[in-house]
């Protein structure tokens, strides 16, 4: 208003300090000094429509192309389990970086791992944010400024250490309570152990992945769940994961038996129907079976199946095997990955540090003096 009182001033002193002309005052904005004149309402703008989080997000995931449908599933049932519960009918305009970091952290109180909370947020919730941030297909306006996650710290937990079998005795009781409940279980399971091999790759070992000759299974295919069925995929989980390893004469021995009649195409391991073992089936029938024979047996752990991948890199390394065979018979892509993760601290180098510290506090000296020494030999609290 004070801005309009300036322009009218202006315009009156133009006129020699008269009144101006009606159809001047209409022209400049003035049309309500006019009397009679009918004054046209200002135009209201419309209310935007509220966009919510979940309505762009759906809206995204239709117009994604790359992704296969499998992988588009898998990104909607995320959003429908751990995000459109939280934040679903929240304004995607208004949504906080305060609000997204108590989402992870409820994340992380529903005991979802720190991976897991990155994948959500990295492969799902973060690229939804970031297109948020881009102006629309028809040019509209960016709906966003910025991506509330990014720069967002990842909740920090501690990794619970995984049970392992650190030596002989322990690996006995698993792979004799395996031979107990099932042979044919025991053997997937000596497999897993004796090659560090993942689930999916060991379950879906084919007979032309075994090289007699070599001693050595390749990794060319794996089993892998997706939209709730198993299915063998023609590649690794990664390019990494192409490898061959080495296999121990005793378990060669054993895959001779399961590929003898077999075709090159058929699964060295397979459930008692025949076909591959799906994983549910196998823990559920066999593992638990097994892990409770093993335990009744002396087993002082509560070992998981995946437990037994880390106990090979475990002893292997402690073996003396370099970082770089580790890598590469677990199929990473970085060293950091086996070494941080994958290997444990065990107390099979407990006799080695205790003869090196003998060497250094093996003083002849006090109570560790030999008979008959001097009256200047040390004695403890004299």
């Amino acid at each position: 208003m004070h801005t309009d009182a300036k322009q009218f001033k202006a315009l009156v002193e133009v006129y020699g300090h008269q009144w101006p002309p009606a159809d001047v005052l209409i022209a400049k904005g003035f049309a309500y000094l006019v009397p009679g004149a009918v004054v046209s309402p200002a135009p209201v703008e419309e209310p935007q429509p509220v966009v919510t989080f979940e309505a762009f997000a759906l809206e995204y995931l239709d117009r994604l192309v790359k992704p296969n449908p499998e992988t588009k599933r898998k990104y909607l049932e995320r959003l429908r389990v751990h995000v459109f519960p939280v934040i679903g009918e929240r304004p995607i305009v208004e949504i906080t970086r305060r609000e997204m970091r108590l989402w992870q952290e409820g994340l992380l109180a529903k005991r979802l791992s720190a991976k897991t909370i990155q994948n959500i947020r990295g492969e799902t919730v973060s690229p939804i944010f970031e297109a948020a941030c881009l102006p629309g297909e028809d040019d509209e306006p960016p709906l966003r400024t910025y991506n509330p996650l990014k720069g967002l710290k990842l909740p920090e937990r501690n990794r619970p250490e995984r049970e392992i079998v650190e030596d002989q005795q322990e690996a006995a009781f698993v792979i004799e309570a395996g031979y107990e409940v099932d042979p044919s279980a025991a053997d997937l399971l000596l497999m897993l152990l004796a090659t560090g091999m993942r689930w999916g790759e060991a379950a879906g070992l084919p007979v032309r992945a075994v090289n007699f000759d070599r001693g050595t299974v390749s990794i060319m295919q794996v089993l892998r769940k997706e939209n709730f069925k198993w299915k063998v995929i023609a590649r690794p989980k990664t390019k990494d994961g192409y490898r061959e390893i080495p296999v121990p004469d005793q378990v060669m021995k054993v895959l001779e038996v399961r590929c003898g009649g077999k075709g090159r195409d058929a699964f060295v391991f397979t459930a008692p129907k025949g076909g591959h073992w799906r994983y549910e089936v196998f823990y559920d029938d066999r593992w638990k079976k097994i892990r409770a024979l093993a335990e009744a047996k002396g087993l002082r752990k509560r070992m998981t199946m995946y437990g037994l991948r880390h106990s090979l890199l475990t002893w292997l390394a402690s073996e003396g095997v370099d970082l770089m065979t580790l890598r590469t018979i677990a199929g990473h892509k970085r060293v950091s990955t086996t070494f941080d993760i994958y290997v444990h601290s065990t107390r099979r180098h407990h006799p080695k540090v205790k003869e090196a510290v003998s060497g250094l506090v093996g003083l002849e000296v006090g109570p560790f003096a030999p008979r008959g020494a001097g009256a200047d030999t040390y004695r403890p609290g004299v």
